[in-house]
């Protein structure tokens, strides 16, 4: 049986540290836990870590989650972003507007992959519509809580709209967002 809720707080870049953004985020995080309990609805809390766009292997990993622990919410599961590459390609040939299905794919042949598609992937990944033997069965959830920083908000509009270009487009109203004061991309 699924969880009722995913809720992704405190992303953090490889090359970043922790910051007044990840405190934020763990305080909206409280709120958004303590309603969850109020209803009655089960929860599991995600990281993703960007290791994709700024790499850096020096980051520590088990620092990170240290830090979360002691602030009280050690997450359930905790990715690197990297590992969704499988599921961007996924992600892909679940495309059925195919102007914008091989607009990406030019995109990622030409460049990398874009924060889009991997959020679209990462979103797919949590509502359990996709699945990789690299990600626990039990991430996924019936709904979405995104924790982010505002500037994130046009990146997630766009994975939004990859997922609206598939046969899943119904799940988007299973997706929300607290937009928190952070990081300016």
């Amino acid at each position: 049986m699924k969880t009722d809720v995913s809720v992704e707080y405190a992303h953090i870049y490889t090359n970043d540290q922790i910051r007044k953004e990840h405190e934020v985020a763990i305080d909206e995080l409280k709120t958004v836990t303590d309603k969850l309990d109020t209803a009655g609805e089960s929860h599991n809390l995600v990281v993703l870590v960007d290791d994709y766009s700024f790499p850096d292997p020096s980051f520590d990993y088990e620092a990170y989650s240290k830090w979360l622990a002691e602030k009280g919410f050690a997450p359930d599961f905790m990715y690197r972003e990297s590992q969704l590459i499988p599921l961007c390609d996924e992600t892909l040939n679940l495309m059925k507007n195919e102007k914008s299905k091989q607009s990406l794919v030019k995109y990622v042949q030409n460049k990398k992959y874009p924060c889009s598609l991997f959020i679209a992937s990462w979103y797919l990944l949590r509502l359990g519509v996709l699945g990789h033997p690299a990600f626990d069965k039990g991430v996924a959830a019936n709904k979405l809580i995104n924790i982010l920083p505002e500037s994130f908000r046009p990146y997630e509009d766009e994975a939004l709209e990859i997922i609206k270009a598939t046969d899943h487009r119904e799940i988007v109203d299973r997706i929300s967002y607290e937009f928190i004061e952070g990081r300016q991309i």
